[in-house]
């Protein structure tokens, strides 16, 4: 056999052998193929629903047995070790499913959410070759009978926290990474609870009974191996790597399944003969770092190996209170202008100050989240030098991660700021600060404006460019993924 990477000039990163052959098939088809033990999962339909429905689907998604195979099946990679600890929990087609729950008339239709650029599909939608961060214009020539609804992020955030409450019943180790993302951390509960599937199993339909949410878990030892068993089986699904099955359960997926490796990552490793992440565990950490650079390449090494030292950040606070605030955008058609980014984290940030104060909450770090048109998506946090609910603080530190983050000429679909590790304002004005104590006061005053006029009432440096790009509504602007514009 040629080795056309040798051809095309290419040194490929590992050798190509004669007759070799890479992992085909489906995702399900690798899985179905590693050993273990299979738990099998009752079939449901996929749209979630309320009342009598939900509660006969939960109990038959919790109650099922073996003599009821189907194609939702659970797996454990088994290796006959303690179970492992950490589990990704996603709720399936978020934002498209609340709309299916809030409107009865929506279930078994194609449903697409937001404005511009799809937020989120239904799976009806999916099926037919939607895809989250698609332009509405080529959604709909794929879809043409699925219906638009533009994205309510009061009943979406509702929803979240509805569903964040009964995964705390289970664990007060809980992240929420993203409005519809959660991670737990279960270790040292083993004698609370001997059957751990049964556990997840019994979590997921106590979802779907309580919220008409369908959600797909993943458990493993690490968060990059949790989030990826959780997307083997939707919608849904539950899958469990046990600790020292990682790589066995890593090894037949596609590259691109890592997270890091988007699709020009993915062709750059397929052109030299890398195409499962078996393969890529083959690579030299400096052959990585030499082709994607120190950072990325060093982390692409690890996460092929199930290396995540990432803890859960379960964030104290008041019972019910959020946890975390997240808002972010996708930009239509992407763009590399820092100029308009460093405006649209600006806006982002002044967002989450605002709901601070109307929370009498500080948070004492701060993320920023960047996808690119490649789709190889990146997230980095710091913590604050101290708590705070000043924008100005946290725009300060969201703009110096973003520095340190965007060193790609590729251009940016989507940026996001969050906070974590929230807890109670209970700062006084400081007696020797001027600065901090006449924030304080503009902020209150600027609170109050908008209180009484509108959002639009006030805006700051770049905040005003952005209404150029941007349609306006009383309590702000109408970005291209509404559901988290606020």
């Amino acid at each position: 056999m040629v080795d056309k990477t040798r051809r095309a000039g290419r040194r490929p990163l590992i050798p190509v052998r004669t007759g070799w052959k890479t992992a085909g098939g489906t995702l399900a088809a690798a899985c179905a193929s590693l050993p273990g033990v299979a738990m099998h999962v009752c079939e449901e339909t996929i749209i979630p629903v309320k009342g009598t429905e939900a509660r006969r689907e939960a109990i038959e998604l919790a109650s099922c047995h073996e003599s009821r195979v189907t194609n939702h099946e659970s797996r454990i990679t088994s290796h006959q070790s303690p179970l492992p600890g950490i589990v990704h929990v996603d709720v399936d087609a978020f934002f498209a499913s609340v709309e299916q729950v809030l409107n009865p008339r929506l279930r078994g239709k194609a449903v697409l959410v937001g404005r511009g650029v799809v937020a989120s599909a239904s799976y009806e939608a999916k099926l037919r070759g939607v895809r989250t961060a698609m332009s509405f214009r080529e959604a709909l020539r794929i879809c043409p009978k699925a219906v638009v609804v533009p994205g309510q992020y009061e009943h979406y955030a509702r929803f979240a926290e509805r569903v964040r409450r009964i995964l705390e019943s289970y664990t007060p180790a809980v992240e929420t990474a993203a409005l519809d993302d959660f991670y737990l951390d279960f270790r040292g509960t083993e004698r609370l609870y001997p059957d751990f599937p049964a556990v997840l199993r019994r979590m997921q339909a106590e979802v779907l009974e309580q919220t008409g949410l369908g959600v797909s878990v993943g458990a493993a030892t690490s968060k990059t191996v949790a989030g990826i068993a959780s997307r083997i089986k939707r919608p849904r699904g539950l899958h469990i790597v046990a600790p020292g099955g990682e790589e066995e359960f890593l090894a037949p997926l596609p590259a691109e399944k890592l997270p890091g490796i988007g699709h020009a990552h993915a062709a750059t490793l397929a052109e030299r003969g890398v195409r499962t992440i078996g393969e890529l565990r083959r690579i030299p950490m400096a052959a990585l770092e030499a082709v994607f650079g120190v950072a990325v390449g060093r982390q692409i090494w690890e996460r092929a190996r199930g290396v995540d030292e990432r803890a859960v950040e379960a964030a104290r606070g008041a019972a019910g209170a959020a946890k975390s605030i997240s808002r972010e955008t996708t930009i239509e058609g992407g763009t590399i202008d820092t100029e308009f980014l460093g405006g649209l984290m600006e806006y982002l940030s002044e967002r989450i100050g605002s709901t601070l104060r109307d929370g009498r909450r500080q948070a004492r770090t701060i993320g920023v989240r960047l996808r690119y048109a490649d789709h190889l998506t990146e997230q980095r946090t710091v913590r604050l030098p101290q708590a705070t609910n000043d924008e100005r603080e946290l725009l300060g530190a969201a703009k110096r991660l973003f520095g340190e983050m965007f060193t790609r000429r590729v251009a940016v679909r989507l940026v996001g700021v969050s906070v974590t590790n929230l807890e109670a304002d209970r700062r006084q004005q400081l007696l020797f600060d001027v600065d901090a104590n006449r924030r304080q006061v503009l902020n209150r005053g600027v609170d109050s404006v908008r209180g009484r006029y509108g959002w639009n009432a006030v805006f700051y440096g770049k905040g005003l460019e952005l209404r150029e790009h941007y349609a306006t509504k009383p309590d702000g602007l109408v970005l291209s993924t509404p559901c988290l514009s606020r």
